[in-house]
């Protein structure tokens, strides 16, 4: 029998943002609560209503007794102040994750590296890692310009106390057996981008299943880097599956994908159940990670399944770091936020880079460009979606992917399964999984014992 909490008075509780996960038979074994980034395992006696009940608001005393009993009926304040608005600048973002301070530099040119790198480091005080997340548009910057920014990241980190390490976004055209050992003696990580998968041309497809052009590139970088490589691919109208079992054959460690919709892929044409077939492919491999995980063995690492357990893990929702009690989100004045030297390497001192700030028209088409630039507002995904515009670490592929129903169905697919491979996680050994949560390059954190009562799943590790 339920235990039902004494309710207060009428009025003074709020029902928590919860999205439901479904089921096949329509019933609802867990509940993503998004503002304390949790999920929540349902009694078996409501599993058949409680989806329902909570989109009708028609809430019987047994289900009340349980929202009151998990705090999902709470007493508490609103999740408290997201900018709808906020946006990231293109040039780049500064964001703390952990402990660690999370920075992308992107096109910046030679003459303005040094001084960007000072300002990124001012930023990093009372951190313990600095991690640089290089990109070029994929193209290789040239070893005198990586050069710099190993040698001067280091002397400013050592100067902290600080670690610091770097990783390059790198397309596979650019790869050469020089530039791979010049990667390898630096220490780079290196995120490489390889295109569709399978390429888009029909005619190529069958050949590409069993031997991908960018293989020997792949296998050169696997053996300078090892661990160190991200391969990051393309999938329009290629199965997830064949990327995956490509993967474990070429003996990848970490694996990206960006999904795109049927409108963006090759051929331009729908494809009737693929969501579906991308969900099945996705439960897939989040049993196959799962299991090697409770084996003591460590999966290939999916990134855009564990990106959302990561951020899940963590001790403060995602949500916080927009907020302003200290995150480095938010609208903040570009002038004000970069070094000069920086800003005109883009070009963005002169009044056409940034406009008559205080004209009526401009603030105007601020306004509109601002609501353009983030569709995500409302949507139960936004805080965990590995392309959200809330996601303060989204992921670096070619270009920002196009937001839309068709594609965002898709992606909240993969947070589906992705909520599902973190439930999944709780009932395995705590040390495993923070052990392949964990860099490589370091220490593995102590790990506090999950609590017994698995109802409600923050996962601290």
């Amino acid at each position: 029998m339920l235990h039902v909490t004494p309710m207060p008075m009428p009025g003074a509780l709020r029902l928590r943002a919860l999205h439901p996960l479904i089921e096949g038979d329509g019933s609802c074994g867990l509940l993503y609560d998004l503002e304390r980034a949790a999920v929540v395992e349902v009694p078996e006696d409501l599993q058949f209503y409680i989806a329902p009940a909570l989109e009708t608001g028609d809430l019987d005393e047994a289900l009340l007794g349980w929202l009151v009993n998990e705090d999902l009926l709470t007493t508490e304040g609103g999740a408290g102040g997201l900018p709808e608005a906020a946006a990231w600048w293109n040039l780049g973002a500064i964001y703390r994750v952990d402990g660690e301070l999370h920075a992308r530099i992107e096109g910046v040119r030679e003459e303005a590296i040094l001084e960007f790198l000072a300002f990124v480091f001012k930023q990093s005080h009372g951190t313990s890692r600095v991690k640089l997340h290089l990109s070029w548009d994929g193209a290789y910057p040239g070893n005198r310009l990586l050069e710099r920014i190993v040698v001067e990241s280091s002397r400013l980190a050592g100067l902290q106390g600080q670690e610091v390490a770097f990783e390059l976004t790198l397309a596979a055209a650019e790869v050469t057996a020089a530039r791979a050992e010049f990667l390898a003696g630096y220490s780079f990580q290196v995120r490489l981008l390889c295109g569709s998968y399978p390429v888009s041309s029909l005619a190529d497809r069958c050949a590409a299943r069993t031997a991908w052009k960018i293989d020997p590139v792949v296998r050169l970088l696997l053996d300078s880097l090892g661990d160190r490589l991200t391969v990051h691919c393309v999938l329009d109208h290629g199965r997830l599956l064949d990327l995956w079992e490509w993967a474990k054959s070429t003996g990848i460690r970490h694996l990206d994908a960006t999904v795109t919709a049927d409108s963006a892929a090759g051929d331009g044409l729908a494809h009737p159940g693929r969501r579906l077939e991308l969900r099945n492919d996705l439960l897939a491999l989040c049993e196959e990670m799962a299991d090697e995980l409770a084996a003591q063995r460590f999966p290939i690492d999916y990134k855009p399944l564990t990106r959302v357990v990561d951020r899940l893990m963590r001790s403060e929702p995602l949500a916080h770091s927009y907020d302003e009690r200290g995150g480095f989100a938010g609208p903040v004045p570009i002038a004000d936020s970069y070094p000069r030297a920086f800003l005109e390497s883009f070009d963005l001192l002169s009044p056409a880079g940034l406009g008559d700030v205080a004209g009526e028209d401009t603030e105007l088409e601020a306004v509109e460009a601002g609501e353009a630039a983030f569709p995500c507002q409302g949507c139960w995904a936004r805080h965990v979606c590995n392309h959200s515009m809330y996601v303060a670490a989204a992921q670096e592929s070619e270009e920002a992917p196009e937001i839309s129903e068709e594609s965002c169905s898709l992606w909240r697919a993969e947070v589906e399964v992705a909520l599902r491979f973190y439930h999944r996680l709780a009932h395995t050994d705590p040390l495993q999984v923070r052990r392949f949560f964990d860099d490589l390059t370091r220490e593995p954190a102590p790990a506090p014992a999950l609590r017994e009562d698995l109802g409600y799943l923050r996962m601290p590790f």
